[in-house]
């Protein structure tokens, strides 16, 4: 039997999450623009665009 005592959980406030995103980007070499339009078409810059997007997309609310 496993015991989750041991996992921590760090909450994240806005200026975080804004770091964590800013991070990613800065890591991919991109805009938000240019990696969403990566993403749209499937086809990214590099692998690092492609992992940014993972981490940017699940952060950041979708609009529209």
């Amino acid at each position: 039997m496993s015991s989750h005592d041991d996992i921590q959980l760090e909450l994240l406030d806005e200026s975080d999450v804004r770091e964590a995103i800013d991070n990613a980007l800065g890591a991919a070499a991109c805009t938000w623009e240019e990696l969403q339009r990566q993403a749209e078409s499937g086809r990214f810059s590099s692998e690092v665009a492609r992992r940014a997007w993972f981490v940017v997309s699940s952060l950041v609310a979708p609009t529209g």
